[in-house]
């Protein structure tokens, strides 16, 4: 289900959801709704480009949510081709990219870090939560 309306039948990306984010507020919800929107779109346009019009074997993005006290963490994580050597958000990032960065430091006072990896790209996005109380 996550990867409808991603990707069509000539890209296969297996998608996969670990943990549980549990209850959010639409408040946290739908500014982190959509900043998982553009990186997961980001993992479909540039995690895994074709050659010669034939798609990568094996492609996979996991997306990981660690819930704990009051914070919540998500790692976004493709095993694409990665970034450049030497990049760092500011250099790759598309006006999507710095509008989900945006939000998430702004609108919930979160963190956003992308570091390359072995094989592809992760994206960590940490979000401190409020308790029902405001504290």
């Amino acid at each position: 289900m996550l990867s409808q309306g991603l990707v069509g039948p000539d890209m296969p990306i297996d998608f996969e959801l670990v943990g549980d984010p549990d209850e959010l507020s639409a408040e946290v919800a739908t500014p982190l709704a959509l900043v998982l929107a553009e990186l997961l779109q980001n993992c479909v346009e540039h995690a895994f480009p074709y050659t010669d019009g034939t798609a990568v074997d094996d492609a996979h993005v996991e997306v990981r949510f660690a819930r704990e006290d009051n914070q919540l963490t998500v790692v976004v994580a493709d095993n694409g081709v990665g970034l450049p050597d030497g990049a760092s958000l500011d250099d790759i990032a598309n006006l999507g990219l710095r509008i989900a960065r945006t939000l998430l430091e702004s609108e919930l006072g979160g963190t956003f870090q992308i570091r390359r990896r072995n094989t592809g790209t992760a994206v960590t996005l940490c979000v401190p939560l409020r308790t029902a109380t405001g504290a």
